[in-house]
């Protein structure tokens, strides 16, 4: 769920257990859960918003989003290794941490958490970002599970 508004408003909104509150930027924060949660999420969102800034937006994007998951987090995991060959961004070595901007050639999110990092693309870019994950992690025996459902729950945000 994309969520427009004040940093104020969007400060204030209470985020359950189990969902990853991601500031994309002053005036918009990205709630990231398990799909069958969108519609949870959207209704406390905008519920809210609606008392703290009638003028700001709540939105479910979960189908303009594919979110990859590749295991590792440490500088010499396997999975860190192949990942670095496709990003134009430095990756931080704490964690938990959430990242923006290019992967494989197109947008994407990264939110790096103690045992796996997650990939978030928009969708068109799907099977492209895919391959490419493929490309890079085979010499290294990484495997790259798409994760649609069941999205791995995690409680906190990433700083």
């Amino acid at each position: 769920v994309e969520c427009h508004g004040s940093a104020p408003a969007l400060d204030a909104l209470a985020v359950p257990s189990g969902v990853q509150a991601l500031r994309v930027a002053p005036d918009e924060l990205l709630l990231l859960a398990p799909p069958a949660r969108a519609d949870e999420l959207l209704r406390r969102a905008m519920a809210h918003l609606a008392v703290v800034e009638p003028g700001a937006l709540a939105v479910d994007q979960s189908d303009g989003w594919t979110v990859f998951g590749l295991p590792g987090h440490l500088p010499g995991d396997e999975g860190m290794t192949a990942l670095r060959q496709l990003v134009l961004m430095p990756l931080p070595r704490r964690r938990p941490a959430f990242v923006q901007g290019a992967l494989a050639g197109g947008p994407a999110k990264l939110v790096l958490l103690p045992e796996i990092v997650l990939l978030l693309v928009p969708y068109p870019l799907r099977d492209h970002v895919a391959g490419r994950l493929r490309d890079v992690a085979a010499p290294g025996g990484v495997r790259i599970a798409e994760l649609e459902i069941p999205f791995p729950a995690v409680d906190g945000s990433p700083a």
